[in-house]
């Protein structure tokens, strides 16, 4: 019993030893914790006063300012440069065109004769029937000249209806009256009714007043009878029927 006795009490006895070990430990711990306190509460108050003095100043500004603040502009790319204006192109002159021409008169004079000969030689036709053969007679020689050789301006040359040449004994179409004093064309009134054509007829005794003769190599010297009239082989003459 004794012994059991003294086991237990050993028992007992280091079972008091453990928990005296056990308390000593945790006094450990809660001295450290009791110690650490203080220094993390302090660490605390200087964090939150440290904080308390950022968000005042930021309420200060906010009361400071009743406008927010402006948002930055953004920056913006510099402007070209205007173009220089180029210099004006001069225009044109225009020329104003002409003022159209005055209407012409009603009645026109007549045209000046253009294209004569520069000796032409003028014609004086006395009897108005004969006008028309007479320029047909001067329009078949103006080929062989290359201009008019005559022109009928009412002086000159006479061309008119003649007597009938008794030194012929014939009706003659025409002939060519030279005189000391004058050279005449006589046409033979007898014959105007029956000859068709006369402009060769007075063709002929133009050329008779240019000098020229039968058989001479001129136009219509050498003339064949026109209708209405036959040659007289004896004197060389054209008579009308």
């Amino acid at each position: 019993m004794a012994g059991e006795i003294f086991d237990q009490d050993t028992v007992s006895v280091r079972q008091g030893g453990a928990l005296r070990k056990l308390s000593a430990r945790w006094c450990c711990v809660l001295v450290a914790m009791l110690l650490a306190a203080p220094l993390l509460s302090a660490k605390a108050v200087g964090e939150g006063g440290a904080a308390q003095p950022s968000l005042n100043s930021g309420l200060l500004k906010a009361a400071a300012s009743p406008f927010p603040s402006p948002r930055p502009v953004p920056s913006r790319p510099p402007a070209p440069l205007p173009a220089r204006p180029s210099p004006p192109v001069p225009r044109a002159t225009v020329t104003p065109a002409p003022p159209p021409p005055a209407p012409l008169p009603a009645v026109q004079p007549p045209a000046a004769p253009s294209g004569f000969c520069a000796d032409a030689l003028s014609i004086h036709v006395v009897d108005a029937a004969l006008m028309g053969v007479v320029q047909a007679g001067v329009d078949l020689l103006t080929p062989y000249f290359g201009c008019q050789r005559f022109r009928i301006d009412g002086t000159g040359l006479p061309v008119k209806f003649g007597p009938v040449t008794p030194l012929l004994n014939a009706r003659v179409l025409g002939y060519a009256h030279s005189t000391p004093e004058s050279y005449e064309i006589w046409i033979n009134p007898d014959c105007w009714g029956v000859v068709g054509d006369w402009s060769g007829v007075v063709a002929h005794e133009l050329g008779h007043y240019l000098g020229w003769q039968h058989g001479d190599d001129h136009p219509y010297m050498w003339l064949a009878p026109p209708p209405g009239s036959y040659a007289q082989p004896s004197d060389l003459a054209i008579v009308c029927y």
